[in-house]
């Protein structure tokens, strides 16, 4: 990566033309050509979805942040797309439900073969709401009780109260460089889900800031939300594939005679219902993915709320340096240190890049540009806290507090070090 380019933009006249190899050059200022990247699709028409995808994502996240900006991020999330989507899946649901009962009554009056109302009890049974298990979402990861870790229980409390969210039923670690909130099962149980590396690599006020963040899903009811526009989100998807035909023509599937023929229609008349199914997915998605971006920009609001928008601020940058941050958590040998060299290499590696940060943030913009994008780029959120007035910390992490916070994550920092060095025969 270079530093700023000479040359001049063509918009505003600025002379901070900022490069990267094999990217085109785009402006600092003003985001001129940051819309524009260098294609990895396959093929002409490839490149062209990707790039018609990629411009139209990058305008509807400046928009975004315009909008957060202007008008706060936690307005009315009840948006036209919102309630297209809900009304969508309203009427979906309506057909498992219609087919269950007609399942029934057909078993019920005794009419017509035993394998109708078993087909349509299939049916209702295949588009049923998926509400997700506890037991799905804690598989592989470790539980937390209030006994053993009650330092992260309490401020895990500490700010819930500070954002007026509920308390999460459940906390999680796993060892991904990740978190996330979500609400499961029939019971509907909160759990809050914290990655090992990524704790690790944060400093405590912006420890803070991510619970700020995952439990603003929570005062926000963004779970709800995903629940409510599930079956439009999923039921022409399912469609698409269960009527999608097999790849290959009648030779190479070994058909012939009129049996080549049906093969044939088949695949044209499937062929163009699957596609035309898929094209209503993906326009579904694609309103859900626009929903899902200012579910994380209110989320970010949260996340300055709670630990002050300085530290809000620094663990979106984290989230912006990842690609070389992440990779730093790596088998060690030795036992009992891997929590302070993994530590070390992240502190160092922050301050190696802290001047090109600017640059960093805004090539995210351009990287996650695209309309099926879940959350918007770092560069994107971090314009948006920048652009709201400051915040100081509701929630302050005092140095004891800190160390007893390590002192319960060390145990999970030590597990994940032995699987990576078992991983790798150290």
């Amino acid at each position: 990566m270079s530093e700023p380019g000479v040359g001049s933009c063509p918009d505003c006249a600025s002379t901070e033309l900022r490069t990267v190899v094999d990217q085109p050059p785009w402006c600092g200022r003003c985001e001129w050509n940051l819309d524009v990247a260098a294609s990895s699709a396959v093929g002409r028409l490839g490149r062209s979805l990707e790039r018609l995808d990629r411009r139209a994502g990058f305008r509807a996240d400046r928009r975004l942040a315009h909008m957060a900006t202007q008008l706060g991020a936690s307005h009315s999330w009840l948006t036209p797309a919102f309630l297209l989507l809900v009304l969508v899946s309203f009427a979906l649901v309506l057909l498992p439900l219609g087919a269950l009962a007609a399942a029934v009554w057909l078993l019920v009056d005794g009419v017509g073969p035993l394998i109708l109302p078993l087909l349509l009890a299939a049916v209702a049974y295949a588009l049923r709401p998926r509400l997700g298990s506890v037991r799905q979402v804690v598989k592989g990861a470790y539980r937390l009780t209030p006994q053993r870790q009650a330092a992260l229980h309490r401020l895990v409390e500490r700010v819930g109260d500070s954002v007026g969210a509920p308390k999460p039923d459940l906390i999680v670690l796993n060892d991904e460089w990740n978190a996330a909130a979500a609400v499961v099962g029939v019971r509907r149980t909160r759990v809050l889900l914290l990655g090992v590396p990524l704790l690790v690599g944060l400093s405590p006020q912006e420890m803070v800031a991510l619970i700020g963040h995952e439990l603003g899903h929570f005062r926000w009811a963004d779970s709800r939300r995903r629940l409510l526009t599930q079956p439009a989100r999923t039921f022409f998807g399912m469609l698409a594939t269960a009527t999608r035909p097999p790849h290959g023509d009648a030779h190479d599937r070994d058909v012939a005679g009129i049996y080549a023929l049906f093969y044939t229609l088949w695949q044209l008349v499937g062929g163009a219902v699957s596609w035309l199914l898929f094209a209503v997915h993906l326009a579904m998605n694609t309103l859900d993915a626009r929903e899902g971006r200012r579910a994380e920009v209110r989320a970010d609001a949260m996340a300055a709320s709670a630990a002050g928008s300085t530290a809000a601020l620094s663990m979106i940058d984290v989230l912006a340096l990842s690609p070389l941050l992440s990779p730093l958590v790596t088998a060690h040998p030795t036992p009992g240190v891997a929590m302070d060299v993994w530590r070390r290499a992240i502190a160092t590696t922050r301050a190696e890049q802290a001047v090109r940060l600017p640059m960093l943030r805004q090539l995210t913009i351009r990287e996650y540009a695209s309309l099926l994008a879940s959350h918007p780029a770092p560069g994107r959120r971090h314009q948006v806290i920048s652009g709201m007035p400051h915040r100081d910390a509701s929630v302050v992490v005092t140095p004891d507090e800190a160390a007893s916070l390590d002192a319960e994550l060390r145990p999970f920092v030590e597990a994940l070090r032995k699987q990576l060095a078992q991983a790798y025969d150290l």
